[in-house]
């Protein structure tokens, strides 16, 4: 009784051996493509750490079919490469992977944009905080912005530095604490289209009215802030100081006076946003001012020192600067 017994059982795992290798060759004839000898597939020339698929040629299927047979790329062992019999499910037609991959990414690109839309954006009103340029940078962007087209990512970085100018900051850039920095990084909002905008337009958006009046003017350096010791200081401070006075009028005129018998007097008009490049808030342009350029002037929003300051620039070139403190005669 116990012989029938293992007899049984032994050909029950005959059957079930048999059922798995029919069940292996009905999936291999499956995965069969209708490749043609000379057509160039691709197959899979590793698999650790991660898979590698090589760009090689079909010969033909073995007898039966259950192989393809396959010339892998050439190499310094055999010119034109070796030829072996690998299995169906390890080749593939030219030009899959690339489009596989193309799909996934697609896919989570566009679950990104759902979420993004979903996500709500109500980032506050009035002077920005940290946590709202933040929160802006993890809803639009998230730390998978890298998934996003480029178009899109300069689209929605320019919206937040839209945002920034129209509102203006609450916390100046400058002496930010490093993780606020390494956020910005991870949700890739620390970019030049970002940057700018931050460095430029701590506090409220300047009104065109707080540009008038007469100020003392003096010279300065390509750079007008430098950090040290978490401090902020101006490097304008060395340079030359009482080089004129500049006296802005509302009915839109100025008075420059580079000297005792240097003065130049003119009409001004409102800048435009593109001319008032990173920084929100109104500025104006000098027409036909010293030496015959125009020049802008517009709000210094990222000094520390004490006092109203202003910048003053070429238009064109921005190449050669002074400043501005309030207090000058007219």
């Amino acid at each position: 009784m116990m012989k029938q017994t293992n007899l049984q059982r032994i050909g029950s795992l005959g059957l079930m051996t048999i059922a798995l290798f029919f069940i292996a060759d009905i999936q291999a004839i499956a995965q069969k493509k209708d490749y043609k000898p000379g057509e160039k597939i691709e197959y899979l020339a590793e698999t650790y750490p991660k898979e590698v698929w090589e760009v090689g040629t079909f010969v033909e299927a073995t007898p039966g079919g259950s192989q393809p047979i396959i010339r892998q790329k050439p190499n310094e062992f055999s010119k034109g490469g070796f030829q072996l019999a690998t299995s169906w499910d390890k080749i593939r037609p030219l030009g899959a992977g690339k489009a596989a991959a193309d799909n996934e990414r697609k896919t989570e690109e566009t679950e990104n944009n759902e979420n993004t839309a979903e996500t709500t954006n109500d980032f506050g009103t009035g002077l920005m905080t940290q946590e709202q340029v933040l929160s802006f940078s993890q809803a639009k962007l998230g730390d998978k912005w890298f998934m996003f087209t480029s178009s899109r990512l300069e689209e929605i970085r320019n919206e937040l530095a839209e945002m920034i100018k129209e509102r203006g900051l609450d916390f100046r850039y400058s002496t930010s604490p490093a993780d606020f920095r390494n956020k910005l990084s991870k949700y890739g909002a620390h970019t030049s289209e970002v940057y700018f905008p931050l460095r430029d337009n701590y506090g409220e958006p300047t009104k065109q009215s707080w540009l008038m009046g007469a100020w003392n003017l003096g010279k300065i350096g390509a750079a007008v802030d430098y950090v040290k010791n978490n401090r902020v200081y101006r490097q304008g401070e060395i340079g030359v100081a009482n080089v004129g006075t500049l006296s802005l009028n509302a009915n839109g005129t100025y008075i420059w006076k580079a000297g005792a018998k240097d003065s130049t007097s003119g009409k001004w008009r409102k800048a435009t946003k593109e001319e008032m490049r990173s920084q929100g808030g109104d500025g104006i342009v000098l027409l036909k001012a010293k030496s015959g350029e125009d020049w802008i002037v517009a709000h210094d929003r990222n000094t520390t020192l004490k006092g109203d300051w202003i910048n003053i620039a070429q238009l064109n070139s921005r190449s050669i600067k002074e400043y501005g403190s309030r207090g000058g005669k007219k």
